[in-house]
């Protein structure tokens, strides 16, 4: 379902094809677009509804302030307003919460008083320095001595570029921290798949919890662009640290489903068959954007080159959705950025 088929892209190609590349009297859509009305071509209405099975995992709001708090292991809580998410942990020496979504860092603060009333809340622990996982610091600002723990990488960004609502680390580290809280192991590992600058992988051993934000989306195709990702060779190959870690809780950040390694699974081998799909259609290239370029009479190389990255683009995007579309939720709102991220990786790489 795209907005800039093949055939209109074409007519569009024809239009600029004479010596003086005239403007096309047809108007047509410079970039794909949902409409909201119900008539057009690309309206919202014809993209496929979310699938039962993703739909029936959907957490659901179980407090009067507007967020589902659960309590998964011992000690281990979940919580989510249905699009972000985080954590906490309760110890025996206090409570450590796991990001802080600024679309509910006041009320992370009351979902904890409520779980722990006697516990002081000791640790804040991000998972990257990104406004809208950490942006609800602020709820934690008056809290004497929290120790905000983050990335090197983080606080040196932290510092040249401060964000709204985000604190300032307090205990950082490089490559690997490990802490014992309360009796409770936690190990934080540095690594690369959606920060320009790091991410913070967050296990907890005795739990089978890892929480790896904005990684995948479970039971749903990744974001657009796989989760906005700044490197997608570092993206690509996360799946394998992932997966080497022991654990049957995995929190990524977005939407209302609690992830598992099933997952995880799926969402590797989502991306990895799109990057294939990618692969395959690569030697096309060169012959299609001649074809383009036969049609603008050689007047109008970019036009051209637009044409066969899409071309390429949507027949990936078609192959994909035709696979995953009763596998995956909301494939077919986002296979064409994920074809266009890896058909642009393929050309700069």
């Amino acid at each position: 379902m795209h907005l800039l088929t093949r055939l209109s892209f074409l007519a569009a190609l024809v239009a600029f094809g004479s010596a003086n590349v005239l403007k096309a009297e047809a108007q047509y859509n410079l970039a794909d677009t949902i409409s909201l009305e119900a008539d057009q071509p690309n309206s919202f209405r014809n993209f496929a509804p979310e699938l039962p099975q993703m739909r029936a995992r959907a957490a659901q709001i179980n407090t009067d302030f507007g967020l589902h708090v659960s309590e998964i292991e011992p000690g281990l809580f979940f919580v989510t307003d249905l699009i972000y998410q985080s954590a906490f942990l309760v110890t025996d020496d206090g409570v450590v919460a796991l990001d802080a979504p600024p679309s509910f860092g006041k009320n992370l603060r009351k979902a904890i008083e409520i779980a722990a009333p006697d516990k002081p809340i000791t640790h804040l622990i991000m998972s990257h320095g990104h406004r809208d996982h950490n942006g609800g610091g602020f709820a934690f600002a008056d809290i004497p001595e929290l120790q905000v723990v983050a990335a090197v990488e983080v606080a040196e960004t932290l510092r040249e570029f401060p964000l709204d609502g985000i604190l300032t680390p307090t205990l950082t580290f490089r490559e690997a921290l490990d802490l014992s809280i309360g009796g409770v192991d936690i190990e934080l590992r540095t690594t690369r798949f959606h920060s320009d600058d790091k991410d913070v992988m967050i296990y907890l051993p005795a739990e089978k919890f890892l929480m790896a934000i904005d990684t995948i989306t479970p039971g749903e195709a990744p974001f657009m662009n796989f989760g906005a990702t700044s490197d997608v060779r570092a993206y690509l190959q996360s799946f394998d640290t992932l997966l080497a870690y022991d654990f049957e809780h995995f929190l990524s950040g977005h939407v209302s489903v609690l992830g598992n390694r099933q997952d995880v699974v799926s969402a590797r081998d989502y991306a990895f068959d799109v990057r294939d799909t990618v692969f395959g259609l690569m030697p096309t290239m060169h012959d299609t954007f001649m074809e383009g370029m036969n049609a603008v009479e050689f007047q109008h190389g970019n036009l051209a080159y637009r044409y066969a990255i899409e071309s390429i683009r949507d027949e990936c995007a078609n192959q994909v959705i035709n696979r995953w579309n009763d596998k995956l939720s909301i494939v077919d709102l986002w296979a064409d950025s994920h074809c266009e991220t890896i058909v642009l990786h393929s050309i700069m790489h």
